[in-house]
């Protein structure tokens, strides 16, 4: 069985509430461990936290903090073990001790290191440098650093700052170097490509050129020359060229548009050789020939005058009976009395039933006067209306094709129903999926009585999503509302969600128990 899980109370510290007795709270952000005593947040009990150590590990040793006088923590000194010890070990600290003095260990007893406090001895160290001779320098005395060329010191805050001067042109010192011009690397210093072709580039950028255009491509560094090719900016004194704009007349001209790659667009036609076109009152028929062109008016004349003298035969046939209709006639669709109708509009016809569809039985026997019947089988009552003539069968109905009303109300007065199907879909429109929100509840209801008609229901609820269970509900315009929850009895239960299909209720025995579930105390 997967054991459940129990998590406590959590937030931050800064929303810490009154834990009531017994309760456990964890804070978040400064990991506290508290319990409550009586509701009210200043006697929860703090139990214990992970900001007064650090956890070892198989290579790591553990230690204990000093942390900062905040809730949280922050920062803090840590007192660690090493990583490795080959036996234990206890440090005994000193009462307490004086300025300028440190911790050394005193006295060893077996395992036991005892520490006391002592003054810093005094001493002396050798100076050396590049140049020159060494010195020796002695604790207590002062040790100065002085600048050369160049150079410039500091000293101040308990720190010695060796500092080089900016270089002029009379002194020695650091240089900096204008990135756009120039390139530094690891003291190697190289004038920048980039910088010279804009300089080059800046000489054509500001000249004047005449029918030429030099553009710099700062990209590639290169300089793009074009000539200019309008040729209106030319001087055409002593020749001739042909442009957009010019208005000059071609004559014994010719153009060969059938070539590869050669075509004509555009092409306004003035006027035509009257024998190369054949107007409307020429007419095409008294012009048939190879050499020249019908006007629209001309083809549409032609064509209306052809089809209107053309009158088509259409054979017709029905389930008994032949016939036939031509264009100059009226083909006429005609249904039967309370059966079918057809209506025409424009150029559409409509077959469909009348609203009340009559269904004739008819009856094989002599006309009699009676108001009871039986049918040849000898055993359907047929019941007919002294006044309206409507028959009433009491035979079975069998639909062999699929059965579809199309109605508000289908009622149904037995006692019981069968139905053989593995699957009912309900919410269906015109027998397929709703391609918007209807805004309804779907389900079942079931009518029953305590003390006055009542009704439940199990239905999907539209406007939460999800599927409820009613003990009592009521409907308006296919909406449910839920006035009594109902309740649901279950051997076992399975959840089917983030966690997966698992079961969360189970028993055994006489003992109930819970599986795959996460007590969550919630938040503060």
């Amino acid at each position: 069985m997967a054991a459940p899980v129990i998590q406590f109370k959590r937030g931050v510290i800064a929303n810490l509430p009154g834990l009531r007795a017994g309760e456990p709270g964890f804070t978040t952000d400064s990991y506290d461990l508290y319990v409550g005593i009586d509701s009210t947040t200043s006697n929860n009990q703090f139990v214990g936290s992970q900001r007064f150590w650090d956890v070892g590990s198989a290579t790591a040793g553990s230690g204990v903090k000093l942390v900062e006088g905040t809730d949280n923590g922050t920062n803090a000194i840590t007192i660690k073990s090493p990583d490795s010890l080959g036996a234990d070990a206890t440090y005994v600290m000193p009462a307490s001790g004086s300025q300028d003095q440190f911790l050394k260990i005193t006295n060893v007893s077996g395992t036991t290191h005892t520490l006391g406090y002592a003054a810093i001895p005094s001493g002396s160290f050798t100076l050396a440098a590049d140049s020159g001779s060494n010195d020796t320098f002695t604790t207590g005395n002062t040790l100065t650093f002085t600048g050369g060329e160049g150079i410039d010191t500091t000293v101040g805050d308990d720190a010695i700052t060796i500092a080089a001067e900016d270089a002029t042109e009379t002194n020695k010192g650091i240089a900096s170097f204008d990135g756009t011009d120039f390139t530094v690397t690891s003291g190697d210093v190289t004038v920048n490509a980039e910088r010279i072709q804009d300089i080059a580039g800046a000489m054509f950028s500001s000249n004047t050129e005449t029918l030429i255009t030099a553009t710099y491509q700062d990209a590639d560094g290169t300089i793009d020359l074009v000539v200019d090719n309008d040729l209106a900016n030319y001087d055409n004194s002593t020749s001739e060229f042909i442009t957009a704009a010019s208005s000059s007349t071609l004559t014994n001209k010719t153009f060969d548009a059938n070539g590869s790659g050669n075509s004509l667009s555009n092409v306004e036609v003035a006027d035509l050789a009257a024998a190369a076109v054949v107007l409307e009152s020429e007419g095409i028929g008294s012009n048939d020939n190879d050499t020249s062109l019908p006007t629209s008016a001309a083809v549409k004349d032609f064509v209306d005058t052809s089809i209107a003298a053309v009158d088509l035969t259409v054979s017709t046939a029905g389930d008994s009976g032949t016939g036939s209709v031509a264009t100059s006639q009226t083909l006429t669709v005609s249904g039967t009395s309370n059966e079918v109708e057809t209506s025409a509009s424009g150029q559409s016809i409509t077959i469909g039933l009348p609203n009340t569809v009559n269904i004739t039985t008819q009856l094989d026997v002599p006309t009699v006067e009676a108001t009871n019947l039986k049918a040849r089988d000898g055993t359907a009552a047929i019941t007919i209306s002294d006044s309206t003539g409507a028959v009433a069968l009491s035979q079975n109905l069998t639909v062999a094709g699929n059965l579809i009303v199309n109605g508000s109300t289908t009622q149904v007065n037995t006692s019981q129903t069968t139905i053989e199907d593995q699957l009912l879909e309900l919410g269906m429109v015109d027998g397929s999926a709703p391609g918007s929100d209807l805004n309804k509840d779907i389900g079942v209801i079931f009518n029953y009585y305590t003390s006055s008609a009542k009704k439940a229901a199990v239905f999907w609820d539209d406007s939460t999503s999800r599927i409820v269970v009613a003990a009592e509900v009521s409907e308006s315009t296919g909406v449910l509302t839920n006035s009594s929850a109902g309740a649901l009895e279950v051997g076992s239960l399975y959840v089917n969600d983030c966690a997966g299909n698992t079961q969360v209720i189970n028993c055994s025995g006489t003992t109930r128990a819970l599986e795959n579930i996460s007590i969550d105390g919630g938040s503060f």
